[in-house]
């Protein structure tokens, strides 16, 4: 349940699961498609485009009963690379870290060259090496070594505009 007080909107605390808090604005959205949350029955709480001290605004989210795996922490990374992530129990949070850019990441985005050899092969699994360029992050495909950048992945996967 929710309420306000003095200009503040107070929402309901979760006992035990995950908070993803430093979301760059419009990415929470991706990250709830990327995980299929909005398929599933956990109690979920988004912020769009909140005020934020370091970031001007962000997106945050708040799911009830989910703990992330390490190979999907690293995809989180992909879509919200300076999040932060603070797992939930019993009200308290029991550990809170920044997430961090893998090196690589295998099987959770397809390649958007159509010529590549995963989208004909069976058993090819996507691979990308990940690393920053100027600044962006970019992906390196480890069967036909194109580099991408991380938005134009995300796009062919759906998750980006």
């Amino acid at each position: 349940m929710s309420e306000t007080t003095n200009d503040k909107l107070l929402v309901e605390a979760i006992a035990n699961g995950t908070v993803i808090d430093h979301i760059a604005p419009g990415q929470a959205m991706n990250i709830l498609r990327l995980f299929n949350f909005l398929g599933k029955h956990n109690q979920i709480t988004v912020g769009f485009n909140l005020r934020s001290g370091n970031m001007g605004n962000k997106d945050i989210i708040k799911i009830a009963d989910v703990t992330f795996s390490p190979s999907e922490t690293e995809q989180l990374a992909i879509l919200a690379p300076d999040a932060t992530v603070n797992s939930i129990k019993d009200f308290k949070v029991v550990d809170k870290y920044k997430l961090r850019l893998p090196t690589e990441i295998k099987g959770a985005f397809e390649c958007p060259n159509s010529n590549c050899i995963t989208h004909v092969e069976k058993g090819a699994t996507p691979w990308f090496r990940i690393f920053k360029d100027d600044g962006h992050v970019m992906m390196r495909c480890h069967y036909c070594e194109r580099v991408f950048s991380r938005k134009l992945v995300l796009k062919h996967n759906k998750l980006a505009n």
